[in-house]
Order: C-alpha cells, then sequence, then structure tokens
C-alpha cells in the first residue's frame, strides 16, 4: 500500500467521496469483464465489442472525479514536485491516448466496485501513477534534433535479441510508416514479368487440384492447421515447381533459422543446395539469415493480429542484418485462407491488397510461382557488388590524381559496423583495398540517407576543404544508387495504417511555431536525483518531493560555470523545430549512396587494450573540435560505431577518428534539416537531446562520455573474460529501453548515483575510473545544488578539460 503521512491521511479522512463516485461504480460494474478471456480482450483489441469502450469510458470518468477532490490538491505528487493532481492529468492523457490497458486499472476499478474505504481507493490511485513510468510507452514522443528520434531494434544484440524485446522495438520502427492495401502492389511485383509465362503453365497444371463448382483447393482441409497449410504448399512445390532454382522451406523446432537470433520461420525462401525439401523432410543443412529470400508465416483465421505482422516483422530485421546491403524484403502472410503479401524496405513496410487463395486461385499460383522464379533485383538482393572466390568486389567512381575514373575495389566480406533494424539508414561498412593491394586501406559505406540531408561526401569535401584536422578523405562515391521513390515508384500510397489501439495523433508533426516540449528540467517532473561520494557537491534528498532538478540552459543563462572559475555564459537552447516530409511523397524518401573513404580503421568496440581505447577516443574528440571549430560543422550522431581506431602512421598522427556524417549539420544552416526521422543511438543520447533540446556540441561531447562508460561496462567483458554474456540486470540496459523520458531519467539518475554505474566495470578497469569522474565532474557540474547540463557559448570551456583530463590519464598509465 502506499505511503501517506499523517497530514495527507488526515485530508482523506477529511474529504470523503461519499455518493460522488455512485454512478462510476455502477458504470465499472457494468464494462467488468466478466471472464478471463474477455479480460484478455479489453487488452489486446481495441474494437473487441462494446464493453472495453464502457470501461474506458467510466475510468475516464472516475479520474476526472479524482481530479476534481480536494485530496489530489492536497496530497504530494509522486513523480513531480507539484501535487497529486498533476499526476492525475498525466493519466487522464495516457488514457485519453489510449496507452493504458486494463490490467492497469484492475486493483482500483475493484476497490471502487466493492466501496473500499477512501484510503484505500487513493493508495491505488498512488500506486498506478507511480507505476506509469514502467507501463507501456506513450504513443507521442519527445523529439530532438530538428527531426524525430525514432526507436530502433539496431540496439538489442547477441543474448538480447529475444523475440519479446525484438517485436516491441520493431513495432516502434513500422508504428508510424507501415502501408496495407497499397494501389498496384499485385501488378508491381507479379505481373509482365519474364517467369509469368512460366507461372500460368504451372496454374494450368495446378487445375486438377482446383473445383470450380465448390471455389476450393480440394486437397486443402477446411479450417486446416499451419502444418496441413504448409504441408499442402510443400506438395504443391514437389509436384509442380520442382524445377526453380529456390525453393519453400519450413523451420522446425530443432532446425531453427539462425545461430545468434534463432527464430521459429513457418515458411520462407531459399535458394536450393541440394534436394528439394518435402512434406515429411525439412531440409537438414543449417539455415542461415544470409540465405534468406522471402519470409512467410501461417496463421488460423482467427489469428490475425498486430502480432502476426511483428512476427514478419522480427524475421525482416534478422534479413537485413545478415544481408546488409539487401534493399527490400518480400514477405508473405497466410491467415487462414486469407493472404498478403509485403515488401520491407529502408522507409517501413507496404502491402497489397488480401485475397482469399479459393477466391482467386490462380492469383494464388502467381504470387507463389513468383516467389521462387523472381530475379535477384526483383527479390531486393544486392545488385551492386560482385563475388567471385568468396570474395566481394565493387566498381565504383574513385579519385585518382585530381581525376574521376572508375575502378574496382576489393571488399573484405566481413562487415565493420552495420545497422541491425529495419526502418534506418542502414548503414553498413566494409574495409577496401584496390585490386592486388596487401592491406586493406579503405573504407567502403553503404547507406540510405535521407533526400532532405545533403550527401555526406559533399560535407567530407567542405570539412577537408576548411582545414579539419583528422577526418577521413573521400575515396570516391555514388552519390545516387537508387532511392525509396524509385524503388517504389508505379504504386499509389494513400495514408499510413493505424495500428489498433495506437492514438493517431502519434502520427502527427508539430508545426514549426510551436513552442519546444522541454526547455529546462524544471519542466520535467519525473526526475529524482542522488548523489553518492562527490566530495564536496551538494546531495539531493532523494525521497523529497520538492527536491531540486537538474539546472538547463535557461535556468542558467547568466550563471557562472562555478567549478572552472569562469563567467561564460551559456547558449540558449533552442526547441525542436520540425516541417512536414516532402508533401508529394506519403514515405520518408531515401537515398541509397555509395562512399569510399581513408583511412582504413577498426571499429572503437574493437580495442585491445585500454591505453588503445582512450588514445581513440582523445584523438576523436580533437577530430571533433577541429570539425566543429574549423570547418563550423556538427556530427550529432556519436556512438561506437562512428569511431574507429587508426593507425598513426596512415592517419597523419591520429590515433581514433570520427565517421559517418549522414546526420550532421553545417553550423551556419537555419532551421531544421527538413529530414522526417531520425534513428538514433539512444544509449549514447544525450539527456537534453532525448527531451527535445536542439543538438550542440555539447551534447556530442556528453555522448563521448556515455560511450567511454558503454565500451568499459559492455565491451570490456569481451576483452578480459570472452564468453562472459552481458548481465540482465545491467544497468545501462534501461539507457535504450522505455520511453524517451524514461531513458533519460535513467540517465540522469545513474549520474547521481554514478558509482554503482562504475560497479559494472570488470576489475581490469578499475584504472579508469578516475578518468571516468572527472569527465562526469567536468560535464555535469554541481550548480546551486543540481546538475548543469547546459551548453558554453565558449567551445574551450568543456573541450580544454576534457582532452587534458584524457592527456593527463594517458601520460600516467603510460
Amino acid at each position: 500500500m502506499a505511503y501517506f503521512t499523517s497530514d495527507e491521511l488526515e485530508t482523506i479522512g477529511q474529504n470523503p467521496f461519499g455518493d460522488s463516485l455512485s454512478a462510476v461504480r455502477e458504470a465499472l460494474r457494468d464494462a467488468e469483464p466478466s471472464t478471463p478471456t474477455e479480460a484478455s480482450q479489453l487488452d489486446d483489441r481495441a474494437d473487441s465489442p462494446e464493453r472495453p469502450r464502457l470501461f474506458v469510458a467510466a475510468i475516464g470518468k472516475l479520474f476526472y472525479i479524482l481530479s476534481g477532490s480536494k485530496v489530489s490538491l492536497a496530497l504530494a505528487s509522486r513523480i513531480g514536485r507539484d501535487s497529486l493532481l498533476v499526476d492525475l492529468s498525466v493519466v487522464r492523457s495516457r488514457i485519453q491516448k489510449g496507452d493504458l490497458k486494463y490490467r492497469h486499472f484492475r486493483a482500483l476499478s475493484q476497490l471502487v466496485i466493492r466501496q473500499a474505504p477512501d484510503v484505500d481507493i487513493w493508495a491505488a490511485v498512488v500506486a498506478l501513477i507511480e507505476a506509469i513510468p514502467y507501463l507501456t510507452p506513450p504513443s507521442s514522443f519527445p523529439l530532438s534534433s530538428e527531426t524525430p528520434i525514432t526507436h530502433s531494434s539496431a540496439t538489442q544484440q547477441g543474448s538480447e535479441q529475444t523475440r519479446q524485446k525484438i517485436e516491441r522495438r520493431v513495432f516502434e520502427e513500422i508504428r508510424h510508416c507501415t502501408h496495407r492495401a497499397v494501389g498496384g502492389f499485385h501488378e508491381k511485383y507479379f505481373e509482365g514479368h519474364k517467369w509469368n509465362r512460366r507461372a500460368k503453365q504451372v496454374w494450368q497444371s495446378a487445375k486438377s487440384q482446383y473445383s470450380n463448382s465448390d471455389k476450393r483447393w480440394t486437397q486443402l482441409p477446411n479450417a486446416a492447421s499451419e502444418d496441413e497449410v504448409c504441408n499442402w504448399l510443400l506438395g504443391i512445390q514437389r509436384e509442380l515447381l520442382a524445377n526453380e532454382r529456390a525453393a519453400y522451406y519450413r523451420s522446425a523446432a530443432g532446425n531453427r533459422v539462425g545461430t545468434e537470433a534463432s527464430r521459429h520461420l513457418d515458411v520462407f525462401v531459399k535458394m536450393k543446395r541440394g534436394k528439394a525439401p518435402d512434406a515429411n523432410h525439412d531440409c537438414h543443412d543449417c539455415h542461415d539469415w544470409k540465405h534468406i529470400l522471402v519470409v512467410g508465416e501461417l496463421k488460423k483465421s482467427n489469428q490475425k493480429n498486430q502480432a502476426l505482422w511483428l512476427q514478419v516483422g522480427s524475421a525482416v530485421r534478422n534479413v537485413f542484418a545478415s544481408q546488409p546491403i539487401r534493399v527490400f524484403v518480400h514477405a508473405f502472410t497466410l491467415t487462414g485462407t486469407e493472404m498478403e503479401t509485403w515488401v520491407f524496405d529502408r522507409s517501413g513496410p507496404y502491402s497489397g491488397a488480401t485475397f482469399d487463395i479459393h477466391e482467386e486461385p490462380e492469383k494464388f499460383i502467381q504470387v507463389m510461382c513468383g516467389y521462387l522464379m523472381m530475379s535477384n533485383e526483383e527479390l531486393g538482393l544486392d545488385i551492386f557488388t560482385r563475388e567471385k572466390d568468396n570474395k566481394l568486389f565493387i566498381t565504383m567512381p574513385v579519385n585518382t590524381y585530381e581525376k574521376k575514373q572508375k575502378q574496382e575495389l576489393e571488399l573484405n566480406a566481413n562487415p565493420i559496423a552495420c545497422q541491425r533494424a529495419i526502418v534506418c539508414r542502414g548503414t553498413s561498412c566494409f574495409l577496401a583495398k584496390t585490386i592486388g593491394a596487401d592491406e586493406y586501406d579503405k573504407v567502403v559505406k553503404f547507406s540510405w540517407t535521407s533526400s532532405m540531408r545533403p550527401p555526406e561526401a559533399d560535407l567530407l569535401n567542405k570539412a577537408n576543404e576548411r582545414g579539419v584536422k583528422g577526418l577521413a578523405k573521400v575515396v570516391g562515391y555514388y552519390e545516387e544508387v537508387t532511392s525509396i521513390s524509385k524503388l517504389r515508384e508505379n504504386l499509389i500510397f494513400s495514408t499510413s495504417h493505424k495500428f489498433r489501439g495506437v492514438s493517431h495523433s502519434a502520427n502527427t508533426f508539430f508545426s514549426q511555431s510551436q513552442p519546444p516540449l522541454s526547455r529546462s528540467f524544471s519542466h520535467f517532473h519525473d526526475f529524482s536525483i542522488a548523489s553518492s561520494g562527490l566530495g564536496k557537491r551538494k546531495s539531493i534528498e532523494e525521497g523529497s518531493h520538492t527536491s531540486k532538478r537538474c539546472r538547463s540552459n535557461s535556468q542558467l543563462a547568466e550563471a557562472e560555470h562555478e567549478e572552472n572559475g569562469t563567467n561564460d555564459r551559456v547558449k540558449e537552447p533552442e526547441g525542436t523545430r520540425l516541417i512536414q516530409q516532402n508533401q508529394d511523397l506519403p514515405y520518408d524518401n531515401r537515398i541509397f549512396r555509395v562512399l569510399a573513404i581513408s583511412p582504413a580503421g577498426r571499429c572503437i568496440s574493437q580495442f585491445k587494450s585500454i591505453t588503445e581505447l582512450l588514445e581513440g577516443l582523445c584523438d576523436a574528440i580533437k577530430v571533433h573540435r577541429s570539425l566543429y571549430e574549423d570547418g563550423k560543422i556538427l556530427h550529432r550522431d556519436i556512438s561506437e560505431k562512428n569511431i574507429i581506431i587508426t593507425d598513426p602512421e596512415t592517419a597523419n598522427g591520429f590515433r581514433g577518428m570520427l565517421i559517418d556524417l549522414d546526420l550532421a549539420k553545417e553550423e551556419e544552416e537555419a532551421g531544421p534539416s527538413g529530414a522526417c526521422y531520425r534513428t538514433g543511438t539512444m544509449e549514447f543520447m544525450a539527456i537534453e537531446v532525448l527531451l527535445g533540446i536542439s543538438h550542440t556540441y555539447r551534447h556530442d561531447l556528453e555522448a563521448f562520455f556515455y560511450v567511454l562508460i558503454w565500451l568499459c561496462a559492455r565491451r570490456g567483458w569481451a576483452l578480459v573474460e570472452p564468453s562472459r554474456r552481458v548481465a540482465a540486470n545491467s544497468i545501462l540496459s534501461h539507457w535504450y529501453t522505455g520511453t524517451y523520458k524514461d531513458m533519460a531519467r535513467s540517465k540522469l539518475g545513474d549520474l547521481g548515483k554514478f558509482e554503482l554505474v562504475l560497479k559494472e566495470f570488470p576489475s581490469e578497469f578499475d584504472c579508469v575510473k578516475p578518468l571516468c569522474r572527472d569527465l562526469r565532474r567536468i560535464l555535469f557540474p554541481i550548480y546551486d545544488g543540481a546538475l548543469f547540463t547546459g551548453t558554453p557559448q565558449e567551445p574551450k570551456v568543456l573541450y580544454d578539460p576534457i582532452i587534458k583530463a584524457f592527456e593527463d590519464f594517458l601520460a600516467g598509465i603510460r
């Protein structure tokens, strides 16, 4: 039960509910589910009959009554610094958006129905409020960096790639960019191709299994199980499609697809490697995601729901992760006898109109033939590189003696970096060299960047022309290989699909005139900060409802930077400003670009010693400073994948460099970039960026700090104990899970209890802890009892002490 002070208990006693809950009590009783099944429907089906709507209405009325009580004004807030009334308004907003489900309110509802004592009802209200941060994320997310930030599944790797975690992330990726019943879909992908004649011949042979009088496939049982449907499909394949280069397979429990992120797939397509599969003996060789051509899911007719699409999306994510240069992926669902064909590309999934395989048998055969007969290009496979003798080659324009000419480069087949997500830039980097060279001295990068952003090559060239030190140089590039708009040519898109239970307002962009979502932490009520082991710093009472919050820019625009002994002013923060996506396109248009740069390097997560890690980070920060001060370009995407360890002999003395300027922005540019979505690396995002403050150089420096913490606490174990798996209860897992406020709250709280974070380091990394404490002190000094997160006008206020901390530490350990 919630804790109440004696004054709060007295207030509750003096302001009884009386008869005010009578009407809502009857409404709750009428809406209350009578069976467990019905209770489940209240949670999972927004369109299940009348009762869920009655329950939502009743709960809304209950919270209206609670908000009008004098008790709500007298009781202290449980998630902020004001009264409980503010907390109730948060809950009411979540109810209106459809974010909270029946199970969240059940205890409170039962107490009201049973006419429990007032104190018990208020205790249940408080318990619900305190649980809010751990419930389903709200459908409207904070915005940042001039463009909305979307959740990505890229962070989940290794043992964290459980189906539950991945599907939740996949949903966040596709929730605003899924299109169904797209016009011209079937005509584009399944008609007018060279293989259509063969497909017609298969249909003529398949007619013997179809009854025109009954309008059904004779060998497919009524209400067939998944196994019966799959056996029927494989039977058609054995009889009519045995000579195709690809085949349908299914994975059984003991023969799942993949190793790291293994999954059971009902049915899928891959190239044959031997005998075609049959109904009783699935393919006995190991299924790997890098061989999957098409993904299929089979379900009973009553199992068509959001979970089905997320299963498909989870599988497609694994295909993209193992085939990083894949352009798009075909997929299909067969629910009972209703079929829906899908394509997933880097801007999201879209499907054709559903059809019944009994009512349109020829269309069904055409689709099943298509997936086996399509060319590599029609399947969305990589046609930009050439494979020979287990080596990859690409021909692209390169700069040679101030002239452009085409040159063939050899790629190392194993990418040094790639994104494990669907809706993203799909960045993948490969070491490369000229044909006949001994060493890989270049990096070739493939990425799908927003059409509203300048090509990375242009920014790299500008930076080098402006004298930026330590930045990679452009060897050659394709400014545009293809684009989403070209891939989706001749298709008719309308508005995006509205998932059940998701507020439509979540799809709405804010106007440019809208005030910032978060200008200071005084407006962000969810934080509770504690300080330990901080020497002279003022402690902040953890349990107080009125404790001071973290100080941000707007609060300290005139403040002195106390610990540095200077009077440097801080930049006034800018709120997020957005513009609509290209009005001519109802989806985010991305351009597929290929870039070759030099010198080559290793991703910093592959560091081989503590010294190598710190030297690489220190030099990368110096590059960032030069990029910002000399090049007038802000990087805005500092992560472990965008920092490389380099050989100082081939990198002008630098042991670490920055790569990937896809999200960079020239400082003189005014207003937003114009890109619709930005998929960030959540674990490295600055607190203010998560809350909607426009990106500054200070936020990139904060990201460098998180990279250091992450590499020590997560990647460090791979160096000292390779077999150790990441702890499931790691503190850092909260840096990329939950809502944006949740992540910001977790990071801020961990800064207050920093020693707990440092405890996650392997003992071999204890020597790095003093440096981490110094960096924390520099980036988050205490001012007036609160953490300062503002951006000084003068960059040297942060750059100088941070670089000096690294250099002094390195001098000591050398």
